[in-house]
């Protein structure tokens, strides 16, 4: 599952710490090549998470009953992004911010099996 796949949720969690529905979305892709396409993905790929938070798909998983004060959607990249992409990145915060969905983007390096 990655950004590629804009329809399925790659990971979810419960933080329980503060009641909030943790999102993971995997981009294990270069931003180098096809920069338009690769944002225009992750933003696809937003918006069936946000589509989800707001219908409660997550009561399928968690129960009819579930009910969450926060959520998170964190994307997680393979390789630097670029700087158009970090400008879209703050723009679409700012949007879920609205939406009561906090956004964080990162760098992880992924440790690859021998």
């Amino acid at each position: 599952m990655a950004v590629n796949e804009p329809y399925i949720i790659d990971a979810m969690a419960i933080d329980k710490s503060t009641n909030t529905l943790v999102m993971l979305i995997a981009d294990p892709y270069t931003w180098s090549v096809q920069e338009l396409d690769h944002l225009r993905a992750v933003q696809k790929k937003i918006n069936t998470y946000v589509s989800y938070i707001e219908k409660k798909g997550y009561r399928s998983q968690y129960g009819n009953d579930k009910e969450f004060d926060s959520f998170r959607i964190e994307l997680k990249c393979k390789y630097q992004y670029t700087r158009r992409g970090i400008t879209v990145f703050e723009a679409g915060k700012k949007q879920l911010k609205e939406r009561n969905i906090d956004f964080v983007y990162s760098v992880e390096k992924i440790k690859e099996e021998k």
